[in-house]
């Protein structure tokens, strides 16, 4: 099959396979599989994961190395995350949740943590969720500030002050504390907007 053959294969699998996604996401397909044709290695995400967002782009994924694949195999095709709803997620047997972006399908999935001192805070963990060791949300970090203040003895003492949307804390700078290893809401309103212009929805993507 010459270049030109191929480009026109490449163009018709691209449209169909984007036609397919589109139908599903139009259908209310909140969550996508990957690895979908094997229980042992099948993978829940949720639409807007930075795992599946590359995906999604079925253009893109037909690299020069694929390109060639596809020449000596007119059946080839990139792996195709299967989307679908929630109700279709909840259904599913022998699926693992992804730790990237949480699914949480049946509410009983633990909050994936990020775990460091005290000290290691900074403003630009502004928007992330503070939490318990047991991923209890203490509220979304709004200010982190270090500060030098008397103890219970009168003698200076080092502190990191977290404002969170709920309340203040003081920790030790030594002191352990948790963040959910999850993207801030910010970002995920982001991917969610290049979701919907990538699957062709005139319909804004909720907040």
């Amino acid at each position: 099959m010459g270049p030109l053959e191929l480009d026109a294969l490449i163009d018709r699998v691209v449209a169909e396979e984007t036609a397919a996604l589109r139908e599903s996401f139009l259908g209310g397909a909140e969550f996508a599989v990957t690895g979908m044709e094997s229980p042992r290695q099948r993978l829940l995400h949720r639409l807007e994961c930075t795992v599946v967002e590359p995906h999604l782009d079925r253009r893109a994924q037909w690299t020069d190395a694929r390109r060639a694949r596809l020449g000596a195999d007119l059946r080839y095709r990139p792996a195709l995350p299967t989307l679908m709803t929630r109700e279709a997620a909840r259904r599913l047997p022998s699926v693992r949740s992804c730790k990237v972006c949480w699914p949480n399908i049946h509410g009983r999935d633990p909050v994936p943590l990020r775990t460091l001192r005290a000290s290691g805070l900074r403003d630009t963990h502004a928007g992330r969720i503070l939490s318990t060791e047991a991923g209890e949300s203490l509220g979304a970090i709004a200010r982190v500030s270090a500060r030098t203040g008397p103890d219970l003895f009168g003698r200076p003492a080092d502190a990191i002050e977290v404002v969170t949307s709920s309340r203040v804390f003081a920790y030790a700078p030594t002191e352990h504390v948790y963040l959910w290893n999850l993207p801030t809401d910010a970002a995920v309103i982001e991917r969610k907007t290049r979701l919907f212009q990538r699957l062709g929805s005139d319909l804004a993507p909720a907040g």
